[in-house]
């Protein structure tokens, strides 16, 4: 095993955190209460924590110019993209873009949260609890629905897209 610096800096613990792959999704809610506003962040640090309670967390950076709205937002929908929607990993990655959202065909929940087309997964939760560290604000969210389609899922290790293919077992 290669031993990369004595100390835990930030690039060497960037790069050995790059060896755990992960799944990649969008988050989406709204920016204002009347819905007007779609709202929209890249995420890989995502994980179930209960299934007895159908519970997840994720975390927002408090540097991300969208953290006022997600230390606010109540409902959000986690859309885990399918191996084929690297254009919305591009989209929704770019920093300081007023609206991801715009030449975007999207639908709408009945609430106005928007809803990706072509996903592996949705998940529609409700906030339950959000928890400040140092840098990140860690949401946690009672899962109340689920849709799943048969796609491959988008996997992202070593600062690359994997291929992965999908299993029909449940």
């Amino acid at each position: 095993m290669e031993y990369l610096h004595p100390e835990v800096d930030p690039a060497s613990f960037k790069s050995v955190m790059s060896t755990w792959p992960t799944g990649v999704a969008i988050i989406t809610s709204l920016r204002d209460e009347d819905g007007s506003r779609p709202l929209g962040i890249l995420c890989n640090s995502l994980t179930s924590i209960s299934l007895e309670k159908r519970l997840l967390l994720w975390t927002v950076d408090h540097a991300s110019g969208s953290y006022p709205y997600w230390i606010k937002a109540e409902k959000w929908v986690v859309h885990f993209l399918a191996d084929d929607q690297q254009e919305l990993v591009k989209r929704f990655a770019q920093k300081g873009v007023p609206d991801k959202f715009a030449g975007l065909e999207f639908q709408r929940r009945e609430d106005g949260i928007p809803l990706l087309d072509g996903v592996v997964a949705r998940l529609h939760c409700t906030t339950t609890q959000r928890v400040a560290t140092h840098d990140h604000t860690i949401i946690l969210g009672e899962v109340d629905a689920m849709q799943r389609c048969a796609k491959s899922p988008m996997v992202y290790a070593l600062r690359e897209f994997l291929p992965l293919k999908s299993s029909e077992k449940s």
